[in-house]
């Protein structure tokens, strides 16, 4: 077509998807559908594989978890846990430091989004009642948010895509429920670390939108006429779910059936309408992660991923050393990830990593978890996640507020990173 290669229309296609997911000139799921389809009418992929993602597993576990999670927040029991919280914290930096922690262990289980608003609720609260800055304390919420997901292989919507990827190179290896936790947990404690120490003295001391700001639209809903067993059964459900998927081969039922079970019993008994239910589905999130699976296979079905591994390695110079292999990972997938989605960035990169991977002799394994965390290190910019732009009106920021304390956070996790991988993942297959 237009005389140029299958795998040099791919690579073109994906150039175009990264620039309109940069700027988001058309929604993000209309660019992630028209990458699909663009891939399927060059040839790269058959109709099938462009669509059979949306009917995926995956997709059942990332639609039915949210309804599970949004159970949790519609009775009540998120609110419990972030009212807790509010009591027990002295001052900002003691505040800024829980705040990562709970919004770090709430985005582990619920939606990044849905924990992001409860807590900037509670925040703006606190902050008039006890005259706290919100400047200083709707930032750490992100964070947290940024570095909770990794807790459990569906707390995002690119964990189940990682390990299905691993299952399907048949070596022997897999993921496990857990398999992010640790470095996830670690991230996520410094992260709170840093909050209360170096990044309090680099948010700004006073909102920028100070006195023009309305809090009506992020008040904390009245939960006290939802009876207490609605609450018990939607925070039991989350409970049993996760066991469920810990023990999944153990119980023989599949992650998705068990997910799916969860959500049937919350909306069987009401902790959740059926219409709630419907609408706590992230249809978009879906959307651009069906639709950009398939990725994967126009660029090695084309040679795409193959041509650009090659020109990758022919401009580092023959280096083959791992450790610089992932640090080039870090070094290209992170300024990117906090520009356009996560799950998009790492369905784009995987492919092209693994080629690379193979080529080197290095353990896909180690390769996969680090596309995993270098884009997932998002907090640099407001246009991140959904949840960072979320902070931006109630902390009062501007675009430099989040690059002020979000760099150096970024390369300190990012050295973490290194290390952990270096150390816990064998580098060469």
């Amino acid at each position: 077509m237009f005389g140029l290669s299958t795998a040099v229309l791919v690579i073109l296609i994906i150039l175009i998807a990264l620039v309109l997911f940069m700027t988001e000139i058309v929604p993000l799921p209309v660019t992630a559908m028209s990458v699909a389809v663009s891939f399927y009418l060059i040839g790269a992929i058959d109709a099938n594989t462009a669509l059979k993602s949306f009917a995926s597993g995956t997709t059942m576990i990332i639609a039915s978890m949210a309804v599970i999670g949004q159970s949790v927040f519609e009775t009540g029991g998120a609110a419990k846990i972030g009212t807790l919280l509010t009591k027990v914290s002295k001052d900002e930096r003691h505040f800024m430091f829980a705040i990562v922690l709970l919004s770090g262990l709430m985005s582990g289980f619920l939606s990044n989004t849905g924990a992001a608003a409860l807590l900037l609720a509670l925040i703006l609260g606190m902050c008039a009642s006890t005259g706290m800055q919100r400047s200083k304390l709707c930032y750490p919420v992100i964070v947290g948010c940024c570095f909770g997901g990794g807790i459990t292989i569906v707390g995002t919507t690119s964990g189940p895509f990682l390990k299905e990827t691993l299952d399907k190179l048949n070596i022997g290896e897999t993921m496990n429920f857990f398999e992010f936790a640790p470095l996830s947990l670690i991230l996520l404690v410094v992260a709170a670390l840093y909050m209360a120490t170096i990044g309090y003295k680099l948010l700004p001391d006073k909102p920028r939108n100070e006195g023009e700001f309305s809090s009506e639209s992020l008040q904390v809903k009245d939960y006290s006429q939802v009876p207490a067993w609605k609450r018990v059964i939607s925070l039991g459900v989350m409970l049993g779910a996760l066991l469920g998927m810990i023990f999944s081969k153990e119980i023989g039922i599949p992650l998705h059936f068990i997910a799916i079970i969860g959500a049937m019993i919350v909306v069987a008994f009401r902790c959740i309408s059926m219409s709630t239910a419907a609408k706590s589905v992230p249809i978009s999130g879906i959307i651009i992660y069906a639709a950009m699976v398939p990725v994967a296979a126009a660029m090695k079905n084309s040679g795409a991923a193959k041509l650009i591994a090659d020109a990758t390695m022919n401009a580092m110079g023959g280096m083959t050393s791992p450790m610089l292999i992932l640090l080039l990972i870090f070094a290209i997938i992170t300024p990117i990830t906090n520009f356009m989605s996560n799950a998009a960035t790492i369905i784009l990169f995987t492919p092209i990593a693994l080629v690379i991977a193979n080529t080197l002799g290095i353990a896909p394994k180690a390769i996969l978890i680090a596309v995993r965390f270098a884009a997932s290190i998002a907090v640099a910019t407001p246009v991140a996640m959904p949840a960072n732009s979320m902070a931006v009106e109630p902390g009062g920021y501007n675009f430099m507020d989040y690059v002020k304390p979000g760099l150096p956070l970024t390369i300190l996790c990012i050295a973490i990173s290194l290390v952990y991988i270096a150390v816990f993942y064998p580098l060469k297959f």
